[in-house]
This record gives structure tokens, sequence and C-alpha cells, in this order.
């Protein structure tokens, strides 16, 4: 009798060792209603429903980014999936460039630099024009959705699309790195042309700052 609940027990406790070790695997993003166009009914989709990354964009995942863009009405579906691409990124950089504005804020903070030394504002900019210049052969469209609607009224039909796209993790922190160093060597030049023993030391200062947060990374969370 001892032995069958002995045997019993390990039956069990093998069976929940089982359930915890299987992966877990995130459900596909559910499809979400079409929202209605004002005077417009569809006539045509791509996709039986429209996915749900159309209204959730998903987390990160094997150290990429994802992010969705929407494209305005135009009469070649082509056109609305270029646009849709291109709204896409601007999302990307949009994103990421407010990120990075709030930790060049913090690095001045942090390293007590004046505005006259390193402005924010700038170094952020910098920034993305760096990641508009990689994303441009980095962000890919992974998947697209279209709809084509018509309106009886205007007597005119358009299409509407939307893309999600994908950028590595990777790319941003060597856009990152690569506008760090751009500051660094203009504090540089500075440096060499400052008079003053304490401009000198404060140009050292903000070289120092910038040197430590290339160490630290960019570390961007999107969640």
């Amino acid at each position: 009798m001892k032995k069958g609940i002995i045997i019993l027990m390990l039956m069990v406790v093998i069976g929940v060792m089982a359930c915890s070790s299987t992966p877990k695997t995130e459900p596909p993003a559910k499809p979400v209603p079409v929202a209605p166009q004002l005077n417009a009914k569809m006539i045509w989709s791509s996709h039986p429903q429209r996915p749900g990354w159309t209204v959730n964009e998903p987390d990160k995942k094997d150290g990429n980014l994802f992010f969705v863009g929407l494209s305005g009405k135009f009469a070649m579906e082509r056109d609305a999936k270029d646009d849709a691409y291109r709204n896409a990124v601007s999302n990307v950089v949009r994103y990421i460039g407010t990120f990075a504005k709030d930790k060049f804020e913090r690095i001045s903070t942090t390293y007590g630099l004046s505005s006259e030394i390193v402005d924010p504002t700038k170094a952020s900019r910098n920034f993305e024009e760096q990641l508009t210049s990689a994303f441009a052969t980095h962000v890919k469209g992974k998947e697209f959705y279209s709809e084509q609607w018509e309106n009886p009224k205007m007597q005119e039909s358009y299409f509407l699309v939307f893309a999600l796209a994908s950028v590595p993790e990777s790319v941003i922190e060597k856009s990152y790195e690569e506008a760090l160093n751009g500051q660094i060597d203009e504090l540089k030049k500075k440096r060499d042309a400052a008079n003053e023993e304490k401009a000198k030391a404060q140009f050292d200062n903000a070289m120092k700052a910038f040197d430590d947060a290339k160490k630290q990374g960019f570390g961007l969370d999107k969640k």
C-alpha cells in the first residue's frame, strides 16, 4: 500500500515538473473588428479579418522591435504600402528619438553639464539622423494588411494599408554609439580650441559623460 502511494506521488511530481518545463509561447494577437470609414464601405481586404497587430504592436522578440505604420488613402495598393512603411519608420525614429532625448537630458543633469557644453535637443537630433540613415537598410516590412474602400457618393475607391515593421536592437545600439562618438569628437575640438583651463575641464567632463554612456549602452526597453 505504502509502495503504491509513493509511486503515485512520484507520478504527480513528475507531471508537475513536465508542465513547468514546457516552454510557453505568446498567443498571436486576436483579430480586431474593422472601424467604419465615413460614407464608405470596405469592398476587399487582403486577410479575412484585420490582424490584431494593427492595433496592438507586438513586444520585442529575438532582438527585434516592432512598429506599426498606417498609410493615407491611395488609389493604388502599392503606393499605400510604401506610405505605410514610411509611416512605420517614422514611428520608430520618433519613439526612439523621444527616449534618446530623455537619456541625453539625464546625462547632462547627472554630470552637471551646461547647455553651452551639451545641448540634449541637438544631441538627440543628431542621433535621430544616425537612426534614419541606418534604418534605410535595416528596417524590414515584416507584414502588410490591405483594405480597399469605396465611397459611392464621391465615386471613388481607395486603399488603406497597415505595415508591421521590425528593426534589430543592435542597429539602434550601433547608431547610439556612433552618435556619442560624434559628440565626443565635437567636444574634443572645442576643448582644444578653449583657452581657459576651466573650460577645458568642462569639456573633459562632458567627454567622460558620453564615454560612460557608451559603456552603458542605449538600453532601450519598449515596454
